[in-house]
């Protein structure tokens, strides 16, 4: 009798724990929603400037997390040595992700953000500002309490992380005054629809700024850095009786490199000019195939392969895009597209795009980078030079 009590008090309990697993995740789970207002014509500003460019030079950040701060380093590193701030040498800027926010967050006009303290004699550049919101805010963004760990099944049953802090990070720092269309420069930031499973771009110039869910800036980067798996998609729902709903999340499902779509995107906006494209990449992972050799590698299964599957995914979109470029450049007339691409493989250290613990790491990362692609940085700075 004591072992059929104590049988059925562990299978209520199970069944309780079902219970309570069920609720937090199918009735409990965060959601992030807005408020869908079009832009109206008097906030849209054309992109006539761009159309007198001999050359088009467009700045693109790849998706990856924390590791954004790779890229961030490149950029503060490019500054350094042309003695200019990156949105006065780029026309054209985008990025997925983490990229969207650093894209967007570079063209902001007013002083960087609110990381400057009064007494601060010597504001920083926006990139410094962006550097250090990553730097402070990545804890917060990627830490989650244990019991939220312990019924989402850290991640497999609702969104790892909060959206609620994703969207309370962005208004911080975006501020909800700051509208997309005040942006310095063009900048397109691609998202995911969800219902049609295709890439919308947000654009901040032209017409196509009315197809805008909203232009509230954060708002838009919160939708497009909302990953799949990580944070609850964005809804920009209408309001009155005519009530629908746009759902947008990260696009690094899609095209975690979406380089060759704003290229297109560009030439055709654009037709018959020079198009000069700097991709920066927020660090490529390791395969485990790399350290293992053939005898327990000839018995991986499902379980073994599916980390190494992911990072394969992210491998093929880069090599996908820089074979574009190539092909691109082949067909057209020579000096029409020039490209630089800047990565680092993230070896000795590794660095999860959300492991905040190991950030500091990210700058010997990015220093590699720059020591392994010195020739070409110099030439990217000499090019940016003359062109600035």
């Amino acid at each position: 009798m004591k072992i059929r009590h104590v049988a059925v008090t562990f299978l209520i309990l199970i069944v309780a724990f079902v219970g309570l697993v069920y609720v937090y995740n199918y009735r409990l789970t965060q959601s992030i929603k807005f408020n869908a207002y079009p832009v109206t014509d008097e906030f849209i500003d054309s992109n006539e400037s761009l159309k007198e460019k001999d050359t088009i030079r467009i700045l693109i950040i790849d998706g990856g997390g924390i590791r954004g701060l790779i890229p961030l380093y490149v950029i503060k590193h490019i500054e350094e040595h042309t003695g200019k701030p990156i949105d006065e040498l780029f026309d054209v800027f985008s990025g997925v992700s983490t990229g969207a926010i650093i894209a967007s967050g570079l063209n902001v006009t007013h002083a960087p953000f609110k990381t400057n303290h009064p007494e601060n004699t010597n504001p920083q550049s926006h990139t410094e500002a962006i550097i250090d919101i990553y730097k402070n805010e990545s804890k917060y963004l990627f830490s989650t309490p244990w019991y939220h760990k312990l019924l989402t099944g850290n991640g497999y049953f609702s969104p790892r992380f909060s959206g609620e802090r994703l969207r309370d990070t962005m208004e911080k720092h975006y501020t909800d005054e700051t509208n997309f269309t005040d942006l310095k420069n063009y900048v397109i930031i691609p998202s995911l629809n969800i219902h049609t499973g295709q890439l919308h771009l947000f654009k901040n110039r032209g017409e196509e700024v009315k197809k805008l869910p909203t232009d509230t800036l954060y708002q838009l980067v919160t939708a497009a850095a909302s990953a799949e798996t990580l944070f609850p998609p964005v809804d920009f729902m209408t309001t009155g009786r005519d009530v629908h709903h746009r759902y947008y999340a990260d696009a690094g499902i899609y095209a975690n490199n979406p380089t060759s779509i704003i290229l297109n995107d560009i030439i055709e906006e654009f037709p018959g000019k020079k198009y000069y494209v700097l991709i920066l990449g927020a660090g490529t992972s390791p395969l485990n195939t790399m350290e293992t050799n053939y005898r327990s590698l000839k018995n991986w299964g499902k379980i073994n392969w599916i980390q190494d599957l992911i990072s394969n995914v992210q491998r093929s979109m880069d090599d996908q895009q820089l074979y574009t470029l190539k092909i691109a450049q082949s067909l057209s007339s020579e000096g029409k597209i020039n490209y630089n691409y800047l990565n680092v493989e993230i070896i000795d250290p590794y660095v999860d795009p959300f492991d905040y613990k190991s950030i500091d790491s990210l700058k010997v990362l990015a220093d590699r980078l720059i020591c392994e692609n010195q020739t070409e940085i110099n030439q990217v700075v000499t090019n940016l030079k003359k062109n600035g």
